[in-house]
């Protein structure tokens, strides 16, 4: 590879074909989504300052959003310096684990909180391999049980009941 930052492969008859780094292209569309997302922050309603405690409803996703926006451009940035590696296909169980993930955010609805987490703490780890029954079963009971009592009964946000009633 010669020293110019845009020569990132070569055609037949041996000339540079110029293109961007794939890094660029998806950080480019994770800035876009990011740029959408915080504009949908606008449309938040303020919280009265007395329940708000100096952080508005707006605040937290501004800056998780911020965080993605500056890593994404980050790895733009680093993409440049780097060479591409050719692409493996893609395994099958990423796929899956997408259809997993929206069928959570349906039974979330459906179900409640805590059972479709723990749904969900199951099933992906045996999709992806994990056969030591004695670390699944403790994890799809523990982590559902600790992110339902710091949401729930730590920072008292309210969820909705769901099928199986209120936990």
């Amino acid at each position: 590879m010669s020293g110019d930052i845009g020569d990132r492969s070569r055609v037949g008859d041996g000339s540079a074909a110029r293109r961007l780094p794939r890094d660029v292209v998806v950080g480019a569309c994770v800035l876009v989504s990011c740029a959408v997302a915080y504009a949908i922050t606008f449309s938040f309603k303020q919280a009265p300052a007395a329940l708000a405690q100096n952080v508005q409803p707006a605040s937290f996703p501004r800056l998780v959003i911020s965080v993605i926006a500056v890593l994404s451009a980050g790895q733009m940035i680093l993409s440049w310096r780097l060479p591409e590696k050719a692409l493996k296909p893609m395994p099958w169980t990423i796929a899956i684990s997408a259809a997993v993930m929206i069928a959570f955010v349906i039974a979330f609805d459906a179900l409640g909180i805590v059972p479709a987490m723990v749904l969900l703490c199951f099933g992906l780890p045996v999709l992806w391999g994990e056969r030591r029954w004695h670390l699944i079963v403790p994890y799809a009971i523990l982590f559902p049980a600790a992110i339902y009592g710091l949401f729930a009964k730590v920072l008292g946000v309210h969820f909705d009941p769901g099928l199986f009633g209120p936990w």
